[in-house]
């Protein structure tokens, strides 16, 4: 089988009616029994690239379960971010939704489909995105982090089946993504950090439209607020900006959903790239009143003169992998986003 997208045909055999001299029978009973049955459809394609896709799921999770449960988060949190090395600790948030017991997550035996190419070939496709990667984007300080975490779970997927596996990058430009559509078109194998679980990705719920690993990162969303504003006396809590829809949001790539969705009412400005400096600025120029992001304060950036109030909502990235029975059909404009769609939803 081939990296290609001929992943998915179905062979469809039609029922070969034969003729005889036999009369034609005279009842649907007589005729269900003289018709030969049509032949199955053959799935056992299909049933390799759903096998291969799992198996990579649950490789990538048996290999992070040992990653924690042998100390590799507090290993990297140890050196990041890279300009203030060990800080990320304050601000890396644990989820639990995968507990550090490997003897409950075995690596997949007898790999097939994709999974056992990964491992033949000692290369795994990445989807990530062309932006830079400079203090100034809040990105920096999540980043380095998550291609640590990688780099633990390659090694332990490597160690179990006695391959060493390299990362080849497929990059994207900044803005929104078309990862379910690239997963499905066969560019790459997975889905590196980036998107969050209770997000949506191409008109669909990221947690229907793909598969996806334990939460490897999580992180809180702050409201910066300067302390020179009379908003700093004002907004103590999530519920007081809720409250408050005229206040205007600056916010980077990684919160614009999360603000987007918890406050409809509000206007959001979305600054993909330097959204940091972009963010102060908007701020000094009356064109936004306030930032959120995941920092738990803009000192880390080493932004001084803001208040920080934690929203205690928390969003937490995994892996993705491609899911059947998602289509992304296209419309033709490269301006635009396709937007996916389950072929037989529940």
């Amino acid at each position: 089988m081939t990296r290609t997208n001929k992943l998915a045909l179905l062979v469809l055999a039609a029922a070969v009616t034969m003729i005889s001299g036999c009369e034609r029978p005279d009842s649907a009973a007589d005729a269900e029994q003289a018709a030969p049955p049509a032949p199955a459809a053959d799935t056992t394609a299909t049933d390799e690239v759903a096998r291969g896709r799992e198996q990579l799921i649950r490789a990538f999770d048996a290999a992070w379960i040992r990653f924690i449960a042998r100390g590799g988060i507090d290993d990297v949190l140890a050196t990041e971010p890279p300009n203030q090395p060990g800080l990320a600790a304050s601000y890396v948030v644990r989820m639990a939704d995968c507990l550090p017991s490997p003897e409950l997550a075995a690596f997949p035996e007898n790999p097939v489909g994709m999974f056992k190419e990964i491992l033949d070939s000692g290369k795994i496709r990445q989807i990530g995105q062309n932006v830079p990667n400079t203090p100034g984007d809040t990105s920096y300080y999540f980043s380095g982090i998550s291609a640590k975490y990688l780099k633990g779970i390659l090694a332990e997927i490597g160690a179990h089946y006695g391959v060493e596996i390299t990362v080849e990058n497929v990059l994207f430009p900044p803005g929104k993504l078309p990862a379910t559509s690239a997963l499905l078109n066969d560019e790459a194998d997975y889905v590196g950090q980036l998107n969050a679980t209770g997000g949506v990705s191409q008109g669909m719920r990221r947690r229907i439209s793909r598969r996806f690993t334990c939460t490897m990162s999580a992180s809180s969303q702050f409201i910066h607020i300067p302390k020179t504003s009379e908003l700093a006396a004002e907004i103590d809590t999530w519920k007081d900006l809720a409250s408050r829809p005229e206040l205007r949001i600056c916010a980077g790539p990684l919160t614009t959903q999360t603000a987007r969705a918890f406050l409809p009412k509000h206007s959001v400005k979305t600054v993909y790239i330097n959204d940091l400096p972009i963010c102060v600025e908007r701020i000094e120029s009356g064109k936004s009143d306030l930032i959120i992001n995941p920092l738990p304060s803009l000192t880390i950036a080493g932004i001084d003169g803001y208040e920080s109030v934690p929203t205690n909502i928390v969003a937490g990235t995994p892996l993705w992998v491609a899911l059947e029975g998602i289509e992304c059909p296209s419309d033709g404009d490269p301006k635009t986003e396709d937007a996916c769609l389950e072929i037989e939803p529940p």
